[in-house]
C-alpha cells in the first residue's frame, strides 16, 4: 500500500551501480513512498532505465536530470528538488544506503502526534561488505561490520529555548540529516543553503543541523532505525588530507561567519537574544571544536614518523585472520543484541529483522546481478 505522507529524495552523483542497487531493492520490497530522483551526473544507461517507469513497476518515482559541477550546483539541485515534494514529510537518501520502512513509519507517527518537533529519527547503523569480484565498487558481497556508529548521539534536543538547542547541537553534534523531516522545514533550509553557497560541505551539514533546531525540537529515539549507511563508498568532495591547505585555499572562515550570523539572527528573532553576542558564542564554540580537531589532524606533520607507524599498524589491522563468516556472525549477534535492548516492541524488532534479511539478500547479489547484466551490461565488470 502506497504511503501518501512521505517522499524520499534520492540525490545522485556517480556510483551508477549503487543507484541501480538502490532502485532494484526498493522495487523488490515494494517501498511504499514516492521517490524523487535528482541525478547530478547523468549516465546514459541510468537515464534510459530511470526514464522508463516500467523498469521498476513496484515503485512510484520521478527522475530529474541535473549537472553537479560545483557545490552551488548541488545546493541548487537540492533546493529545486525540495520544491517538488508534495507530501507532509520528506527523507533524504544517498544511493549507497538503505531506507528502513519500519523506522520511518515510527518517526512519522511520532511527528503526527508532536507538532513541536521538526524532525524525528533514531540510530543510524552502518555496515560494510566484503565485495564480490563480479561487480566493481563494493556493490554486492557479504555484509559485515554492522554496528551503531552514532549510538552515543541518541538523545532528544528538546530544550524550550532555541538558544539552548543551538548550543547543545554545537557541543554535542548529532547527525540528523537522515531524519524524517517536515517538508516545509527542509524546504526553508535547502533554499537558505542555496543562497549562502557554502564552499565546504562540512559547513553545509553544520548549517542544516543548526537551522533545524531553530525551527523546532528534534527527536532521536534509540529504538528507531530509519536508515542504514554503507561505509567505504563515500565520494570525497572536500578536504581529506591537508586541512590547513584547505583552510588557506577556501572560503571556510567566511562560511563559518555567514552561518553564525544567520543562526544568531534567527535566534534573536525567535527569542530576543542579542544576535552579535550569540554569534560570538557560536564562533567560540566552533573554535574549540576546530582546535581539538587540529590536534589530531596535524599529527602527520608534527610527528611524521609516528604517523607513518600508525598507518602501518592500521594496515596490519586489516589483515584479519578470523574468517569472514565468523566476523559476520559476531557483528550480527552484537548488533541485534544492542538493538533489542533499546527496542522493546517485539513487532517492531521483527519488522527490522525482516527488512535486514531483504537487504542481505540484495547484497548477496544473485537476483540483482542478473538484473544488472540484462539491463546495464556496460556497467558490469565480468570476471
Amino acid at each position: 500500500m502506497k504511503n501518501s505522507e512521505l517522499t524520499i529524495v534520492l540525490t545522485l552523483r556517480g556510483r551508477h551501480l549503487h543507484t541501480l542497487r538502490w532502485m532494484w531493492h526498493a522495487n523488490h520490497i515494494g517501498l511504499p513512498y514516492h521517490v524523487i530522483i535528482a541525478d547530478g551526473e547523468v549516465h546514459p544507461t541510468i537515464d534510459r532505465l530511470l526514464s522508463d517507469p516500467a523498469t521498476f513497476r513496484n515503485l512510484s518515482f520521478e527522475y530529474h536530470r541535473h549537472c553537479d559541477l560545483s557545490f552551488n550546483d548541488f545546493y541548487k539541485k537540492c533546493a529545486e528538488t525540495m520544491r517538488k515534494v508534495q507530501t507532509k514529510y520528506v527523507l533524504m537518501s544517498d544511493n549507497d544506503d538503505f531506507a528502513i520502512v519500519a523506522g520511518i513509519q515510527k518517526s512519522i507517527e511520532y511527528l503526527n502526534n508532536e507538532p513541536e518537533y521538526v524532525c524525528a529519527g533514531g540510530q543510524i547503523p552502518d555496515f560494510s561488505i566484503v565485495p564480490s569480484p563480479v561487480l566493481p565498487g563494493k556493490v554486492i558481497g557479504q555484509m559485515i561490520s554492522t554496528r551503531f556508529g552514532y549510538k552515543h548521539q541518541c538523545r532528544d534536543i528538546s530544550f524550550p529555548s532555541v538558544s539552548e538547542r543551538v548550543m547543545d547541537e554545537i557541543y554535542q553534534y548529532q547527525v540528523i540529516y537522515y531524519h524524517v523531516y517536515r517538508t516545509q522545514a527542509l524546504q526553508v533550509i535547502s533554499e537558505e543553503i542555496e543562497e549562502h553557497d557554502f564552499s565546504d560541505l562540512t559547513v553545509h551539514e553544520y548549517y542544516c543541523a543548526l537551522r533545524t533546531v531553530t525551527l523546532g525540537k528534534v527527536r532521536t529515539d534509540p529504538s528507531v532505525v530509519c536508515y542504514l549507511r554503507q561505509t567505504g563508498t563515500s565520494m570525497i568532495t572536500t578536504y581529506w588530507k591537508d586541512w590547513v591547505h584547505h583552510l588557506l585555499h577556501s572560503n571556510l572562515p567566511q562560511d563559518f561567519r555567514a552561518m553564525a550570523t544567520t543562526i544568531a539572527n534567527e535566534v534573536e528573532r525567535v527569542s530576543g537574544n542579542d544576535s552579535k553576542v550569540f554569534k560570538e558564542s557560536i564562533l567560540d564554540a566552533y573554535a574549540s571544536k576546530i582546535r581539538h580537531m587540529l590536534g589530531h589532524t596535524m599529527l602527520r606533520y608534527r610527528f611524521p614518523r609516528l604517523f607513518r607507524l600508525k598507518q602501518k599498524l592500521l594496515w596490519l589491522k586489516k589483515l584479519w585472520i578470523i574468517p569472514v563468516w565468523s566476523r559476520q556472525r559476531y557483528w550480527k549477534k552484537n548488533f541485534w543484541s544492542e538493538l533489542s535492548n533499546d527496542c522493546t516492541e517485539p513487532a517492531l524488532l521483527a519488522a527490522y529483522q525482516e527488512e535486514f534479511r531483504y537487504i542481505e539478500a540484495t547484497l548477496r547479489g544473485d537476483e540483482f546481478l542478473s538484473f544488472a547484466k540484462t539491463n546495464a551490461p556496460d556497467l558490469v565488470m565480468y570476471k
